[in-house]
Parts: structure tokens; C-alpha cells; sequence
């Protein structure tokens, strides 16, 4: 299984931020200023609309690349994936899975993650989550263990 994380410019950029802003992130760090990363997102996008597809083809090329030759199916998890990305993600092939979480579930993980700052349920680049039709969805408002029993069993069907 590979990961990719499909706004990883994104974060490259909050953490460039930080850095110019002289309180720099901890290498790794995976808080997030989720104010921030709305605005870098709703931006870069401005700059180059194809700026987390370029990346994401990027990285499914270095993925295949490395599985040639490979009998093994390959699951590829794509995270922070948005309706704007759906056309090339399915265009490759890829099975889109949306996974739903309760909002007040997700605030409260995203406080004890100890993120920055939260992001903004209504900002533009969150805008079309719920027109998105997966052929799998999976809910994350239960336990943690719950939402892994999910994870796995879709894994597995996947897999067959």
C-alpha cells in the first residue's frame, strides 16, 4: 500500500510560511493551520489550477515505477482529495472513497491533533464535498477502532 498525500505543496507551504514568520514547524509536523491552508489552497490553485494534480501524477509515476514488474494488486490512499480533483483521479483509474466524519467529531480531533487553527467548513476550497458519489463511502464518527474495522474490510474487498 503507498500514500500519497495529495496536498503535500500545501503543506510544504505552511511550513514555508512559518519559517518566514520565524516560528518554523518541527520537521514532520503534521499540525495544521487549517485557516491557512484554505487560503494557500483557494490560491495556489490561482496560480497554477493544476498544481495537486502535476504533484499527485508525480508521485503515482514514482509508485508505478517502483511496483514494475510487481503481480501484487497496489491500493494507493490519496488523501485531502476535493471535487476539483475527482476528473483526473477516476480518469486514472483510481476508485474514489469519501470518508465522512461528524463536524463536531472532527473539531474535537483536530484540537487534541493540536492544530494551529481550524479550517473553515464553508471556504471555497471546501465547496462540492457532499456532491461527491463514492462508490465506497466509509463514516469515521465512531471510535477509532471503528473507523480501522472499516478501513480494513474495504481494503480487503478491494483487494479480491
Amino acid at each position: 500500500m503507498h500514500v500519497i498525500t495529495l496536498a503535500e505543496p500545501l503543506y510544504l507551504a505552511q511550513a514555508a510560511v512559518y519559517e518566514c514568520a520565524g516560528r518554523p514547524l518541527q520537521t514532520g509536523e503534521r499540525r495544521q493551520d487549517g485557516a491557512l491552508l484554505n487560503f494557500l489552497g483557494s490560491h495556489m490553485r490561482k496560480i497554477n489550477p493544476h498544481v495537486l494534480e502535476e504533484h499527485f501524477l508525480s508521485e503515482t509515476a514514482r509508485i508505478h515505477a517502483a511496483c514494475e514488474g510487481s503481480t501484487r494488486r497496489q491500493v494507493v490512499i490519496c488523501s485531502d482529495a476535493r471535487p476539483a480533483d475527482l476528473p483526473y483521479l477516476r480518469q486514472g483509474g483510481f476508485h474514489p472513497v469519501v470518508i465522512t466524519v461528524d463536524e463536531e467529531v472532527a473539531r474535537e480531533r483536530r484540537e487534541a491533533r493540536g492544530d494551529l487553527t481550524l479550517g473553515d467548513s464553508r471556504h471555497s476550497t471546501e465547496n462540492g464535498l457532499e456532491r461527491i458519489r463514492p462508490s465506497s463511502p466509509v463514516d469515521n464518527s465512531g471510535t477509532l477502532q471503528d473507523f480501522a474495522t472499516a478501513t480494513t474490510a474495504l481494503l480487503n474487498s478491494l483487494l479480491r
